[in-house]
């Protein structure tokens, strides 16, 4: 504690440069995690590159949730329901690394090419490819159907606001009157 206080007062009188604070800063929010748990053996796991990514079926009811809630604040569209098509799932793409070995021979020059994916160890026991990119599911078609969709300026609103997050085509969107009887 008193060192602490030392280093308060030093940083007072200015001993201590702008460029050692941010690093002092730094280690500090380190330790403040590794003491709250954050780079725990637990954790590690529980945030592993297979266990982070949302399912396809959970990323979208999350994006269709987000779509209506955005989609209803266009003004005259009224509540608003979504459905999403995806065309494909989640993908990872693996870091490799690549090895190349050349032997001379009464034959000439040969070489060998080997490929070996990145292997990260977390923990003592768990092994795991290092993710170098993911790749969401790709949206091929979007169902709305919206109170105030009878109208051609609420439509096209919709129609564009859909077309702009996920980058389609006007022709993969469909906007429709909702049922009066809801």
């Amino acid at each position: 504690m008193v060192k602490m206080k030392e280093l308060i007062n030093r940083i007072r009188e200015k001993k201590i440069s702008k460029k050692n604070i941010i690093i002092i800063s730094i280690a500090a929010a380190a330790i403040v995690l590794i003491l709250s748990g954050g780079f725990s053996e637990n954790s590690e796991n529980e945030g592993s590159s297979s266990q982070s990514i949302v399912s396809s079926a959970d990323y979208i009811k999350k994006s269709e949730k987000n779509l209506e809630n955005l989609l209803s604040e266009i003004d005259g569209a009224g509540r608003v329901q979504v459905m999403l098509t995806v065309e494909s799932c989640y993908e990872n793409v693996y870091a490799r690394s690549y090895d190349s070995k050349a032997e001379n021979s009464e034959n000439g020059t040969q070489s060998e090419l080997t490929e070996d994916y990145v292997i990260v160890k977390k923990g003592a026991n768990n092994e795991e490819c290092l993710v170098v990119k993911v790749f969401e599911p790709t949206v091929k078609g979007v169902a709305v159907i919206a109170e105030g969709a009878d109208s051609i300026r609420v439509k096209t609103a919709i129609t564009q606001t859909v077309c702009a997050l996920f980058d389609i085509s006007t022709a993969q969107v469909s906007v429709e009157k909702m049922c009066a009887d809801k």
